[in-house]
């Protein structure tokens, strides 16, 4: 198998050109975080071939994008869409974010973003008017449910773990980074994940989701929910819901060989983990509660769903409706009906507390 040192990398610079003052090599995951005081480890040819490639298809559709802007005048120098390049470039963490997450480096940035951080066993609603600019993050949030029920361009969900996240409209890029056990749901152009663990996402994409860095136990299912103005947002920002590449995830980088933590001395460097399906007969549609909805057009999911999901979804239609067939049907008298009904408000009270849904009743009713 061929293989390519950094220093070989590194002479492909005078080809691929990055912004101004980036090494080439420091640009690409495979190489990104070798110690400076240890020699990188060499990574296969056939994986630089595909990073070059993808890099080469994502600046010529930047170029295609920008023309096309152009020629409509609506281009904004403050707002180009993001490629895969320009999300994998973008991922690495900056010192000068006061969260820690990574930020365009246009003035104004903050200026223009919103924020829901520090969330812990609460539920959180934010829509249209509830938001300043074109962005959101979502920054250390544990044991929460946070609906983002707006057209937005850009979020950025980090340092969050046993958490849903519900993204409404993303117009260019989602970015997921160091989290564990959440679960997001987003329609949106983009999405890069990096270094997140047990994750599931419900997605509804544009492009390959973009998997970087040391990631474990990902799964990826099918987008899983609608709100009344879901159709108006995605038309808003771009998002075409006939396009959905949930299931083709693009995975870009290797483990750190000089990572610690992750990768123990005495193992040998790997591929970095892609993403599994979910099983279908786990997968559930997400409602969202509808006391905090305003009218809108959208009454159905408007990402369609694969043939294997939408049968796992009749099965169960099926079984509800035998269940409450048989409830009907049964031959029994008045007091009986009431302790049977009494028994299942009961039951569906203790899944309420054992879910922890029962915050949300309490959360969402009192705004």
């Amino acid at each position: 198998m061929q293989v390519l040192t950094m220093e070989t990398f590194e002479h492909l610079g005078f080809f691929l050109q990055l912004s101004e003052g980036t090494p080439l090599s420091q640009a690409a995951t495979f190489f990104a975080n070798s110690d400076p005081d240890m020699p990188a480890a060499p990574v296969p040819a056939a994986l630089v071939h595909d990073w070059v490639l993808q890099h080469i298809a994502s600046a010529l559709e930047f170029m295609a994008e920008k023309t096309v802007a152009k020629e409509n005048s609506q281009h904004n120098a403050f707002d180009p869409d993001v490629t895969m390049s320009d999300a994998v470039t973008n991922t690495r963490i900056h010192s000068s974010s006061p969260t820690g997450s990574s930020a365009p480096n246009y003035p104004g940035y903050y200026r223009n973003a919103s924020f829901v951080e520090g969330c812990s066993k609460t539920s959180v609603v934010k829509q249209a008017s509830d938001l300043k600019g074109h962005s959101i993050k979502v920054l250390n949030c544990h044991d929460s449910v946070i609906y983002i029920l707006a057209p937005l361009k850009y979020a950025t969900v980090y340092g969050c773990s046993d958490t849903t996240i519900i993204l409404g409209a993303i117009g260019k890029v989602v970015k997921v980074e160091h989290c564990e056990r959440v679960q997001i749901i987003a329609a949106s152009k983009r999405i890069c994940i990096a270094n997140c663990r047990e994750c599931i996402f419900y997605l509804g994409v544009n492009h390959q989701p973009l998997i970087v860095g040391d990631n474990h136990k990902l799964q990826v299912a099918p987008f899983n929910t609608y709100y009344p103005q879901l159709g108006e947002h995605l038309a808003q920002v771009g998002v075409d819901p006939n396009v959905n590449k949930w299931d083709q995830p693009f995975v870009l980088g290797v483990v750190d060989l000089h990572d610690s933590l992750s990768h123990p001395a005495g193992v040998s460097d790997v591929q970095a983990e892609s993403t599994t399906c979910l099983d279908p007969d786990l997968f559930t549609n997400f409602l969202i509660p509808s006391w905090f909805e305003v009218e809108g057009p959208t009454k159905y999911n408007p990402f369609t769903l694969p043939e294997v999901y939408w049968a796992s979804q009749r099965k169960k239609h099926a079984s509800l409706e035998d269940i409450q067939k048989n409830i009907r049907e049964l031959e029994i008298d008045d007091i009986r009906k009431k302790e049977l009904a009494c028994a299942l408000h009961a039951q569906f009270k203790d899944w309420l507390y054992a879910s922890g849904n029962i915050r949300q009743l309490y959360c969402l009713q009192g705004e």
